[in-house]
């Protein structure tokens, strides 16, 4: 094994990423939109909870790596996607399809994390607009 400097997302080549200010919680100045991507497709894996109760985005996430392939992740803070039923699966899926637009590639290669408030809805609009600016700002030092 070898130990390679820096410590980041994008530490190994070919990866860019980029956390950006999208307002899920709209009093919060942190950071709550992430993307992170490689250069092209390659090997994908997830571990998931245990739970019996689990959220659209793993759902979602469970299809996508399938295959045992991905390219990216877009995560959210502030929005866990939990227990919201049929409209947090297409929130789920709409994430990966908006953010594999912004990056040219195939939505099933794009897993989805979210973590935060449970049982409310994705503010989309926002959420939107953040893998957005999330995909302007992606950079090989990982930026926010």
């Amino acid at each position: 094994m070898k130990w390679i400097d820096g410590g980041t997302v994008t530490t190994p080549r070919g990866f860019r990423a980029a956390g950006v200010r999208a307002g899920i919680k709209p009093h919060s100045p942190k950071e709550d939109i992430a993307l992170v991507c490689a250069g092209a497709r390659g090997s994908a894996a997830a571990a998931y909870t245990t739970n019996r109760v689990q959220a659209a985005p793993i759902a979602v996430t469970r299809e996508h790596l399938a295959d045992g392939m991905a390219q990216a992740v877009v995560l959210n803070s502030g929005n866990a996607n939990a227990c919201t039923g049929a409209r947090g699966r297409q929130d789920a899926a709409r994430m990966c399809a908006v953010a594999a637009a912004r990056l040219g590639i195939a939505a099933a290669d794009v897993a989805v994390c979210s973590t935060g408030v449970i049982g409310v809805p994705l503010p989309m609009a926002v959420v939107e607009a953040g893998i957005a600016a999330a995909a302007a700002a992606l950079d090989a030092d990982g930026g926010a």
